[in-house]
């Protein structure tokens, strides 16, 4: 399901890390808003997601931004890792994890349209007819799971902030033409966690009376869906068309749940299967019979 070219299977085993530690991301934040302000939440998921990636960047040589590459930084620091978590954060508080997936479903569409927009980047129609039954399957599981979509305030804000990271991946592409995944990821990550800073307050607080396990799911929620998905995304997204990575997004609700019914033994209602299988063939469209090709103008 992903590019033949030597080192693709690197890159499928990077988007399935991603897609399963942003699955159970879904989950942790909706169990750790009710323990922590949402921006306490996202402040202290960064700095754990900042201190995660000090060491994999001090491997590459502690490079940092040069003056021109500084407003870049910042747009994908506020986009990706702050307007991105206060939107879901807060929105997460008033609306279903499910009806949250279905929104941040539009990442991928948002994404591949932007690739076509540009960067040039060639889908066949095959591929946009992958994209689209990906959506209705994950449709399929969010309506099943969760009863329907909620239009609400907090729906708003989870498309906000669901624009927010289709603008951070598009940056991303640009960005990587130039720059190595490692610093991009480092450079977005604390530029994105500086920005929760005012958000943040009475964290220190929040920690001293929010019970341990709440507190280990922040630092949990840092390390892996904040830091080391971010990495894994920005890897493939460097090797590989956008179209192409931003399929398998789809696949979310899917890992979500699937987790939950192998870790808490949540038995999914037959049409979740179904929503599963109709998501999975639409990203195998995509994948295998896109045709995605970059550059020249179309």
């Amino acid at each position: 399901m992903v590019n033949r070219r030597p080192g693709g299977w690197l890159v499928g085993l990077s988007l399935a890390g991603a897609v399963l530690g942003w699955g159970w991301a879904w989950v942790g934040i909706r169990d750790t808003v009710r323990h922590y302000e949402p921006g306490q939440l996202a402040l202290g998921r960064y700095i754990m997601a900042s201190l995660a990636l000090l060491p994999l960047w001090a491997s590459r040589g502690m490079r940092l931004p040069g003056m021109r590459d500084l407003p870049w930084v910042i747009a994908m620091g506020l986009l990706g890792f702050t307007f991105y978590n206060l939107g879901i954060n807060v929105g997460e508080k008033t609306i279903t994890a499910g009806t949250a997936a279905l929104i941040a479903a539009c990442i991928p569409v948002m994404v591949t349209i932007g690739g076509r927009v540009f960067f040039w980047e060639r889908l066949a129609p095959m591929g946009w007819a992958g994209v689209g039954v990906a959506f209705v399957g994950v449709g399929i599981i969010t309506y099943s799971a969760e009863g329907g979509l909620r239009l609400s305030a907090g729906a708003l804000l989870v498309l906000c902030a669901s624009i927010c990271a289709a603008g951070y991946g598009l940056l991303s592409k640009r960005f990587l033409a130039k720059h190595g995944w490692v610093e991009a990821t480092t450079w977005a990550v604390w530029a994105g966690t500086l920005g929760l800073i005012p958000a943040g307050g009475g964290l220190w607080g929040s920690v001293a009376t929010a019970p341990i396990s709440a507190t280990v799911q922040v630092v949990l929620l840092g390390i892996i869906p904040g830091a080391t998905c971010y990495a894994l995304w920005n890897y493939a997204i460097s090797r590989v068309p956008l179209a192409q990575v931003a399929s398998w997004m789809f696949l979310i609700p899917v890992a979500s749940v699937a987790l939950g019914w192998l870790l808490l033994d949540e038995m999914p209602p037959p049409l979740v299967l179904v929503g599963g299988s109709v998501t999975l063939a639409g990203v195998f469209l995509v994948n295998a019979r896109g045709n995605m090709q970059i550059g020249g103008r179309p």
